[in-house]
């Protein structure tokens, strides 16, 4: 039986960039650099240091080659906040690109794209 989730695999261009992005601008606490055997590396991030789930950061050239019938697409990821428009706020000055808070039935949601245009959603708990 499945307990929990673990990670989460996004592929992405630029590494370092898309790392940076989660650290700078998003303000993740955990951005770690992990080296592959092969000399190439990865990185993990997490919102904070111990989270349950984290993304990991892969090499999408690389992987595109190595496994080219995978699908490398963003998966839809909604993440949570227990205070919207602070951390709206935040993003917008540290440069997100964001779209603005909407509510439907009650739920206090806006999206943002990485660096990469990759887009991942943030709601309201």
């Amino acid at each position: 039986m499945v307990k929990t989730l673990g990670q989460i695999m996004l592929y992405v261009r630029d590494l370092d960039e898309n790392a940076k992005f989660w650290k700078e601008k998003m303000g993740f606490e955990r951005v770690e650099k992990v080296a592959w055997l092969d000399g190439d590396y990865i990185y993990i991030v997490s919102p904070l240091m111990n989270s349950e789930v984290q993304f990991v950061l892969q090499n999408k050239t690389k992987i595109e080659k190595l496994s080219p019938e995978l699908n490398l697409q963003t998966p839809s990821v909604m993440m949570q906040t227990e205070n919207i428009d602070k951390l709206y706020q935040r993003l917008i000055k540290n440069g997100v690109k964001a779209n603005p808070i909407v509510e439907i039935k009650g739920l206090r949601f806006f999206n943002f794209s990485d660096n990469e245009d990759n887009y991942f959603a943030i709601k309201e708990v």
